[in-house]
């Protein structure tokens, strides 16, 4: 079958294939995934991926951040490796999950990575649970939002028949299914040949998988409702609590703009940003070092 080897199960980047696992969540009765890394530091670390990645976007950063720190980068639920259970996707429902997660594994207090829609749930997740929060790292991805979003690809995927059909289609065109991540890259020709080939058939198993194109409308749908929700009173929440918070925007960033992250500085005291350049929506793919760099020398800063 021409199209068969978009339909075998996601294989990990080489570098931290041995690091996957699973646990079960008996709420909600479904297997998790996950890489763990560094066991035994004690600064926890939680990093949460966007909307239709998995936890391979951190596949550069995982193991040098787990020299000094205990390492959890998940699948959340309808993503990647973890179960695809018949149920509406929603934040809060990821939410519950991470926490679930957390408590497992018995982690009191960790700092938060989140890409995108990552870093939105990991500010939901410190507003409802301030307790565990050590710090939160926001990759193009803030709650608080005073401004539309622009991104084109975005605004038709959340059109009522018109999106399923357009991801659909990507199933008998796995050149077309590649070009869709241009948006999310300031370079994606640039990169390297081998994440090039990963993300080729990244893109291409996620179009093919039924269950993660029902987890992604899902998620889509509910989003927008939640991020309009949760603006009442949450820039008054995180100034209470305020968290060490750092905002990594990538220059060329076409979904998470300057405004955003300027929002954020405003409504929080202890709040820095760093712009990474040469860099589009995930940073942390396209310049892995300089991404290292900003989170490291602003952790060392919070000592």
């Amino acid at each position: 079958m021409k199209y068969e080897k978009y339909q075998s199960p996601m294989e990990a980047w080489p570098a931290i294939k041995s690091l996957g696992k699973k646990v079960f969540l008996k709420k909600n009765q479904l297997n998790l995934f996950y890489y763990e890394a560094g066991i035994g530091n004690l600064n926890h670390m939680l990093m949460i991926h966007g909307l239709g990645d998995e936890a391979d976007t951190w596949r550069h950063v995982i193991n040098p951040l787990a020299r000094d720190h205990h390492v959890l980068a998940v699948d959340l639920p309808g993503f990647g490796r973890s179960d695809k259970i018949d149920r509406e996707y929603s934040p809060q429902f990821f939410i519950d999950t991470l926490h679930e997660f957390l408590t497992i594994l018995d982690i009191k207090k960790a700092f938060l990575m989140g890409s995108s829609l990552g870093g939105m749930l990991a500010q939901g997740y410190a507003v409802e649970h301030p307790e565990q929060i050590a710090g939160l790292i926001l990759v193009g991805g803030s709650l608080i939002q005073e401004e539309a979003s622009i991104d084109l690809s975005l605004k038709l995927m959340q059109i009522p028949l018109l999106g399923k059909w357009l991801y659909t289609r990507l199933r008998k065109n796995p050149g077309g299914a590649f070009d869709s991540m241009r948006n999310v890259y300031h370079d994606l020709d640039a990169m390297p040949q081998k994440d090039k080939d990963f993300l080729y058939k990244r893109v291409n198993q996620r179009v093919w998988s039924d269950g993660q194109r029902h987890a992604y409308f899902s998620t889509l749908r509910a989003m927008t409702k939640w991020v309009k929700k949760s603006q009442k009173g949450l820039a008054e929440k995180l100034s209470l609590h305020n968290f060490p918070t750092l905002i990594i925007r990538g220059e060329f960033d076409a979904l998470f703009s300057e405004n955003y992250a300027d929002s954020l500085i405003q409504a929080q005291a202890n709040a820095a940003k760093v712009v990474v350049q040469e860099s589009g929506h995930l940073p942390h793919q396209e310049t892995p070092t300089a991404f290292l760099d900003a989170v490291l020398v602003w952790e060392k800063d919070q000592i």
